[in-house]
C-alpha cells in the first residue's frame, strides 16, 4: 500500500507541482526565488538528516524536502533556459522533459524497495 501511495505522489503530484512552477513567465526575480527555494529545501533536508531525531515522520519530511528541492531545481533550470533562449517552440518540450525528470526519484525508491 505504501508503494502505491508513493507511486501516485511521485507520478501524479510531482509533474503537477513542476508545471505550476514553470507556468508563470520567466523573470530574473523568479529565477532568484527558485534558486533560493531549492537551496533552502536542500539545506533543510541536510539539516534534518544530520541533526534531526530518528523516526519515520522525520524521514518522510526529509524525503519531501529533498524531493521538492529536486522539483524546484528542475523548474528553475527550465526557467533559466527560457530566460536565455526564450520560450518559443521548445516550451512544450521543456515542460514534457521536466515533468518526466521529476519522476526519476520514484525509480530509485522503487528499486531500493524491491531489492531489499
Amino acid at each position: 500500500m505504501e508503494l502505491l501511495i508513493a507511486y501516485i505522489v511521485f507520478i501524479l503530484v510531482g509533474p503537477v507541482i513542476f508545471l505550476g512552477l514553470i507556468r508563470p513567465a520567466p523573470t530574473r526575480s523568479r529565477f532568484a526565488m527558485g534558486v533560493a527555494s531549492a537551496t533552502g529545501l536542500l539545506v533543510a533536508a541536510y539539516a534534518m538528516r544530520v541533526w534531526g531525531p530518528d523516526g519515520a515522520a522525520v524521514a518522510v519530511v526529509w524525503l519531501a524536502c529533498l524531493w521538492l528541492g529536486w522539483i524546484t531545481t528542475i523548474a528553475t533550470a527550465v526557467q533559466a533556459w527560457a530566460l536565455v533562449r526564450g520560450f518559443g517552440r521548445q516550451r512544450k518540450w521543456s515542460a514534457a522533459m521536466g515533468a518526466a525528470a521529476v519522476t526519476l526519484p520514484w525509480f530509485g525508491l522503487s528499486l531500493t524497495m524491491t531489492a531489499g
